[in-house]
């Protein structure tokens, strides 16, 4: 009974012996160098002021300075970006404007909507970090002026009108930009208040702000689906090989397991016909210890060493202690545990009135693959 429940044992080291531990290191997520997630409809929205001149020449006429037509500019415009590469914004621009070369300045206002396409993006592909980004934009809307005074509205002339532009943006923090932006524009003829002329008139406007982004300012990156799988395909087939090498060594566990079980049954057939005889046969004994600790813990371990002891003290004859410990934690304490297993042996061989020569502390043992065989104490006949 006492050689079945070591060979249990046996089995249950062994098995805890070869379980391992898969850790899989986080990995980088590929994506995509030009694509992009969509974003929220919460994120990439922004606003800017800008201020600046523009020119009318819808009534320059031969002979007059075409920058005597110069008057203050302002813009205001809130909108988003869709994507990296497209947006819309809808705005406000004017103040005032000089039709001709002998007039105040009248009001103007102009309403539009601009659909914008980041160049920079769309061609270079998406960087959050890029300092300059070319947007032209082209857009529709209305234009109302005052055609007797700048001070009211009385008189007010409108228009359908047509815009388009460059607008350069450079980044200066996560949310705010500077802007460049050159505009022209469309109007119907006539509207600067001399009609009679070919043509639509036309008027310029150059303007220096700052743009703020609202919400989320940036983009996520696309997942490069066909890269992730062949990522995390290696690692799967990695993580199949190393099961296959498991499943090995614990094939190879049962075999070794089996084969102690063998030789256990065989050692227990050369006990029982020792036991039967009445003179002592030098066999060696073996005592195995639990993990860690040099006490024994099984009375039957303990009824072996009194009944190996008795049949020495009867034969007369002189013993060997020897410990051993297995390869688990620091040499200095696995030599250190092994000597007190062995002083716990030769004290009681001692007890029970057996000699006891020597007693050696061998330290570290790795003769068996599976660690609890290792863990043990041999008594032999000095001879």
């Amino acid at each position: 009974m006492r050689k079945f429940l070591i060979s249990l044992a046996i089995a249950g080291v062994a098995m805890f012996s070869y379980a391992q531990e898969v850790v899989v290191e986080e990995i980088a997520v590929p994506t995509k160098k030009h694509s992009v997630e969509t974003n929220r409809f919460g994120a990439n929205w922004f606003i800017d002021v800008n201020g600046g001149v523009n020119l009318y020449n819808g009534v320059v006429t031969k002979g007059e300075l075409p920058f005597k037509h110069l008057s203050p500019n302002v813009s205001a415009h809130f909108g988003k970006w869709h994507t990296p590469g497209f947006g819309w914004r809808l705005g406000y621009s004017g103040l005032n404007m000089k039709c001709y070369n002998d007039a105040e300045h009248t009001a103007l206002a102009v309403f539009h909507f601009d659909a914008m396409f980041n160049l920079s993006n769309l061609c270079c592909g998406y960087r959050e970090d890029r300092i300059y980004n070319a947007i032209p934009f082209v857009g529709f809307g209305w234009a109302g002026r005052n055609a007797y005074s700048y001070e009211t509205w009385e008189g007010l002339s409108g228009t359908l009108v047509a815009d388009y532009g460059l607008l350069n943006t450079f980044r200066v923090a996560k949310r705010w930009a500077i802007n460049l932006e050159l505009t022209g524009y469309f109007f119907r003829n006539g509207f600067s208040g001399k009609p009679g002329y070919q043509g639509h008139d036309m008027m310029w406007a150059a303007s220096l702000g700052v743009t703020y982004r609202l919400g989320k300012p940036d983009w996520n990156q696309a997942v490069d689906v066909p890269a992730l799988q062949a990522v995390y395909g290696g690692i799967i087939a990695g993580l199949e090989n190393d099961l296959n090498n498991a499943n090995e060594q614990n094939q190879k566990a049962q075999g070794e397991i089996a084969n102690l079980k063998n030789q256990l049954c065989d050692a227990n057939k050369k006990y029982e016909e020792l036991a039967s005889q009445p003179r002592f046969v030098d066999v060696k004994q073996s005592t195995f210890f639990p993990f860690g600790t040099a006490k024994l813990d099984s009375k039957k371990e303990e009824l072996n060493i009194k009944a190996y002891a008795e049949a020495a003290k009867a034969a007369g004859a002189k013993l060997r202690v020897i410990g051993f410990a297995d390869t688990t934690g620091a040499e200095e304490y696995n030599q250190k545990l092994s000597l007190q297993r062995a002083e716990a042996v030769a004290e009681m061989l001692r007890a029970n009135g057996a000699e006891v020569e020597s007693v050696i502390g061998q330290g570290e043992s790795s003769e068996y693959s599976t660690k609890c065989l290792n863990r043990r104490v041999i008594i032999e006949v000095v001879k």
